[in-house]
């Protein structure tokens, strides 16, 4: 025992709080020591006395010691070999550590993360509005703000790892590379033409246009002025734009408020052709993969994006270090809706809640067997030495009550068996 304590003591301390268990479980030890001793005075001083009370305090000084021995010998054969003698079925620890592990990670698996233990749990509480409560409170709000922030910050410096942005910029040009810009781009003017989008997107364009080229009839008609011949007479040029730039309006004016106007229809046949054609045409299909390949082999254009990707990561950092920053005013908001939202619709927090449940009950069964065995690697890692310290350190102090009962009940066993050999 007592070289245990020392073997203990220069041991490496990792874990905090380690030392003072180790203290605590010293101290303990020396009660039933003491006791012991205590025992063995009193058997020497009642030894071969005449007087009655004597063989009483003998027969509970003897019964106390061989108690005492007894419960030493079961309690020290858990963690090693009594006094360094290899007897059968002692070190019980060190030397089943691994079959012990294995107890303890079956034990946990079937009954700590069984799924109705699970589930029964989480549905004891309410985890939305739980959380909903805790966003609401500052320190809960300012936790999940400094998270969200942190994790942006790491996200923001890794695009500046050289080995981050060549693995973005492989992975970009290998998915780029996997599409079929022609059929992408026949499926999106096909989801144009449903429902007669494209004729929204054509009337939006015919009244930028009109306001574009009222804006600008002046321009139009000084540029054509320039370039018309110096024959033919101003107040012509000037006739023939004026009447030329309103017959342009009037047309776009008539196509912009007629649904039904022809050029509409026109302009129909010439959306659903043009998918077509970008689906199927193989000129088309020769086309988008030729432009696919200038794309991907632009130099010139690679750096640009580059270059303004870095201006925009470069533009978050820095409004990140501000203290009135726009993200973090955004996030904060975010969050405060969130939580008030969450707070007040009961329907949300059913939905949330079984979410959640049916979530961590499907993760934590498929995996539990793996959350469990970390106890049974764990345990397996140890050294035998380590494995017994550690335990000791753990479960020694409640361990010396045994050793302090032992001799005290064994005392009290002799003084029985006393009486019944005096009757």
């Amino acid at each position: 025992m007592a070289k245990f304590v020392v073997e203990a003591s220069l041991k490496p301390l990792p874990v905090v709080g380690e030392q003072e268990k180790l203290s605590r479980l010293r101290r303990m030890k020396r009660l039933p020591l003491l006791l012991l001793a205590l025992m063995v005075i009193l058997f020497l001083f009642t030894l071969h006395r005449p007087e009655s009370w004597a063989g009483w305090l003998n027969a509970f000084a003897e019964a106390g010691m061989v108690g005492a021995l007894a419960d030493w010998f079961a309690v020290v054969a858990l963690f090693r070999h009594p006094l360094g003698i290899p007897i059968p079925h002692t070190a019980i620890i060190p030397h089943r550590k691994n079959d012990i592990g294995e107890s303890m990670a079956s034990f946990v698996a079937e009954h700590f993360l069984h799924p109705d233990v699970v589930r029964a749990k989480l549905q004891s509480v309410n985890l939305a509005k739980n959380t909903a409560i805790w966003l609401h409170t500052p320190h809960g709000h300012n936790r999940v703000l400094e998270l969200g922030i942190s994790l942006f910050r790491w996200m923001l410096g890794a695009l500046h790892e050289e080995r981050v942005r060549h693995f973005i910029s492989r992975l970009g040009n290998r998915q780029f590379s996997g599409i079929n810009m022609t059929r992408l781009l026949g499926r999106t003017l096909d989801w144009l033409v449903e429902d007669g989008r494209h004729q929204q997107v054509l009337t939006q364009s015919l009244r930028y246009a009109l306001v574009l080229l009222h804006d600008h009839r002046d321009i139009i008609r000084g540029n054509v002025q320039r370039e018309s011949p110096w024959w033919l007479p101003g107040f012509v040029d000037d006739r023939i734009v004026v009447q030329m730039l309103d017959r342009i309006e009037t047309l776009l004016l008539e196509m912009s408020l007629d649904p039904d106007h022809p050029m509409r229809g026109d302009f129909n046949d010439w959306m659903l052709r043009w998918s077509h054609d970008l689906q199927n045409s193989s000129q088309y299909q020769r086309w988008g993969e030729q432009l696919k390949r200038e794309l991907l082999d632009n130099e010139d254009l690679q750096e640009y994006l580059f270059r303004l990707w870095s201006d925009l990561v470069s533009g978050l950092e820095k409004d990140l270090e501000d203290p009135e920053s726009m993200i973090r005013q955004q996030l904060s908001q975010l969050l405060t809706g969130l939580a008030e939202e969450l707070e007040q619709d009961e329907d949300m927090q059913s939905w949330v809640n079984g979410w959640l449940v049916e979530s961590a009950v499907s993760v934590v069964d498929e995996n539990r067997r793996a959350i469990a065995s970390l106890i049974s690697d764990t345990v397996r890692s140890w050294n035998a030495a380590d494995t017994s310290y550690r335990v000791e350190l753990a479960i020694g102090h409640d361990l010396q009550f045994i050793r302090l009962n032992g001799t005290l009940v064994g005392g009290l066993v002799g003084l029985v068996i006393h009486a019944v050999k005096m009757l």
